[in-house]
């Protein structure tokens, strides 16, 4: 997964009111968590990495704040 398309994922899972965060591991390593996810069940929030086709379907939406 490139940078450029974690970036581009991270806007748009913001631009929906998602709280959500670009994260490199290793320099080839690049991915996108969703933050503060609430688990009724354990009463708490949580954050889950997002899987590389769900970055490649946010990646391809437009931006809702193209000034951002």
């Amino acid at each position: 997964m490139t940078q450029e398309k974690c970036k581009h994922a991270v806007k748009a899972l913001q631009d929906e009111g998602f709280s959500a965060s670009h994260v490199m591991g290793e320099p080839d390593d690049h991915g996108v968590w969703l933050d503060n996810v609430w688990s009724d069940s354990l009463q708490d929030t949580h954050s889950f990495r997002i899987h590389d086709e769900e970055i490649e379907w946010w990646s391809t939406l437009p931006s809702q704040n193209p000034d951002t």
